[in-house]
């Protein structure tokens, strides 16, 4: 697992493994598969991805993988963040991803397979930070464009709920350490409580809580990242103690922090 050079919204991943189970929260998963087939599954659709072949996790749901006849694939992945909260409140025009879904994650395109290979290839060399941002925003935009299955969900808000979810994701985005109530959010984004849950459920299919959770995560990431011990990073993010953020942490990607840790820097 590795982080390009400058690049703090993409984390790579590459190796062989039998099975996977993870729960995004504002984060899309691209990858493909090599060497042996996975079967998948998100809710209840179950899929065969056979080597060669290029998914596209969207965040609405869980989903996981396992091997077939317990022998292991190998893949390459990249995991995109959504730039912040204040992305999440604002209408997509700042990020490319900020309301696709894809409805079919297996996107049925040999030619983006093999562009998203060379791209994973091209980011484990060093070169600039504007390279790396070019390529990787010139291949999401092919993958949106050239997908059937990519579909923009979200409507367009109207000012008042615009500048309501605007401060509301700066409330939590600027303290996700704090133990922040419903009314509190609502009375921080001027708008009523019932209104803003569904404010948060239409922008991001998530309640203001477990985008919170998804911030904190995300920020222990960093911390871990840089060296800092889970205990301290735990402390540092809002977990009640380490029990707490391991939880919330394998969900989010499958790992513990202190499998995250040693994968990174090995």
């Amino acid at each position: 697992m590795w982080r390009p050079a400058g690049e703090g919204r993409i984390l790579l991943m590459a190796g062989r493994t039998t099975r996977y189970a993870i729960e995004p929260r504002g984060e899309y998963v691209f990858g493909v598969v090599t060497g042996r087939p996975m079967r998948s599954r998100r809710g209840r659709e179950r899929r065969l991805v056979r080597p060669g072949e290029l998914v596209a996790w969207d965040p609405s749901s869980a989903h996981s993988g396992a091997a077939v006849d317990a022998r292991p694939w190998s893949a390459r992945l990249m995991v995109v963040e959504l730039a912040d909260l204040a992305t999440i409140a604002s209408d997509g025009e700042c990020d490319p991803l900020g309301d696709v879904a894809f409805s079919d994650p297996i996107l049925d395109d040999p030619r983006l397979a093999r562009e998203f290979v060379r791209l994973h290839r091209a980011l484990e060399l060093p070169t600039s930070r504007l390279e790396h941002e070019v390529r990787v925003a010139e291949w999401l935009r092919s993958a949106i464009e050239r997908s059937a299955a990519a579909k923009r969900v979200r409507r367009q808000l109207g000012l008042r709920e615009h500048v309501a979810l605007r401060r509301a994701c700066d409330y939590l985005g600027d303290q996700p350490e704090r133990n922040v109530s419903l009314d509190e959010l609502a009375a921080a984004a001027g708008i009523g409580k019932f209104r803003l849950i569904r404010l948060f459920r239409e922008r991001t299919g998530l309640p203001p809580h477990a985008l919170q959770v998804a911030q904190r995560v995300r920020r222990a990431r960093r911390l871990l990242e840089a060296g800092e011990t889970i205990a301290a990073t735990a402390a540092a993010t809002g977990f009640a103690d380490q029990s707490h953020l391991h939880r919330h942490f394998q969900r989010s990607l499958g790992l513990t922090p202190g499998e995250y840790r040693r994968r990174l820097s090995g």
